[in-house]
């Protein structure tokens, strides 16, 4: 696994978070079968840092328009493309896995190319990924994800 890169979660994952913050796991019903979401991921500490991504532009836009409303500094969502198309990048979901968890990677051209975003925005992705764990850590909670319950669990695991 590689940060920047971007891959499916199996579905006992879903199953065995589903009350903590966890997002849905959905099918599309188009002869590919694509699952959603698809998450960016990221690696810092113990763990992988997945960020689902949503091509629902326009209900995130108002959702982070109210919010930057209320918090000028708000940072549960951003924007960016991924393979020419816009995507809302739900940092306010945030998510932790270990390798058990990750069913595969997303690729594109029959298997031939995985997916990867512009630099700069990795770098800002990261950036605040990085500031949600810290933030957590230190007692802070702003995402809708129970970091906390899924990080136990998770160490228990190992």
């Amino acid at each position: 696994m590689h940060t920047g890169h971007f891959y499916f979660i199996k579905d006992i994952y879903y199953q065995k978070f589903k009350n903590y913050g966890v997002m849905e796991n959905k099918y599309e019903n188009n002869f590919e079968g694509h699952r959603r979401p698809c998450y960016y991921c990221f690696q810092y500490g113990a763990f992988y840092w997945m960020i689902p991504i949503s091509s629902q532009i326009e209900k995130y836009k108002k959702i982070y328009n109210k919010k930057v409303n209320k918090y000028p500094n708000y940072d549960g969502i951003r924007f960016g493309y991924v393979n020419g198309n816009k995507r809302a990048f739900l940092i306010q979901n945030i998510c932790p896995v270990t390798e058990k968890y990750i069913d595969e990677i997303y690729t594109i051209d029959k298997g031939k190319t995985v997916v990867t975003i512009d630099p700069k925005l990795c770098s800002e992705l990261n950036k605040l990924a990085r500031k949600v764990i810290r933030l957590n850590e230190a007692g802070i909670r702003i995402v809708l994800t129970d970091l906390n319950y899924i990080i136990e669990e998770l160490m228990k695991d190992q």
